[in-house]
């Protein structure tokens, strides 16, 4: 049996046991880091551009792997976010989990003011977004803006960084003037 075989097979066997069981079960502790690794070596030796059989296996086997690895990571997460219990979690999941809480905190909170008619939160959170500020990354030249603070920015130069009101951000971003960086994203 050949690694990708393996591979393929125990991921199958983790995501079915995964799904088998009511609770979190216990992973190798390199799981995502090993199966990321073979994948990333896969991708090395498969040519996307031709049509033989070894390169449309290999295919086969990737979207396999990536498939199976994206269920396994959904089915942990729904699982600890629906109990409450991370401890099961392996760190790199609890990182996510952390993230995932949080969203579901804000948007608790977010319907509870609406169901509660709560109009003053709505009132904040609009304050607070056209007061939010944005890193971005500038992809091209730029002249000097005026920000909805109106406040000055610029001129800027392919890959000057800048702190821009979140509403100018946006705008620039969807126009591909520029990208988003997101300073504390550790992925």
């Amino acid at each position: 049996m050949n690694a990708t075989s393996e591979t393929i097979q125990t991921l199958r066997q983790l995501l079915d046991s995964e799904e088998q069981s009511e609770g979190l079960t216990r992973l190798p502790t390199n799981l995502y880091q090993n199966t990321a690794s073979y994948i990333q070596r896969l991708r090395k030796s498969t040519d996307a551009n031709t049509s033989d059989t070894s390169s449309t296996l290999a295919r086969r086997q990737l979207w396999l792997l990536e498939g199976m690895s994206r269920q396994l990571v959904h089915r942990r997460l729904v699982k600890a976010i629906n109990t409450g219990d991370a401890r099961q979690l392996l760190p790199e999941e609890k990182y996510v989990y952390e993230l995932c809480s949080e969203f579901e905190r804000i948007r608790r909170k977010f319907t509870d003011a609406i169901s509660s008619g709560q109009p003053s939160v709505f009132i904040l959170l609009q304050k607070n977004q056209m007061e939010k500020m944005v890193t971005v990354s500038f992809q091209r030249p730029f002249g000097e803006i005026v920000g909805f603070d109106l406040n000055k920015y610029g001129p800027f130069k392919v890959h000057d960084v800048a702190q821009l009101p979140a509403a100018n951000a946006e705008v620039l971003v969807s126009n591909g003037d520029a990208r988003r960086i997101y300073p504390n994203d550790t992925l």
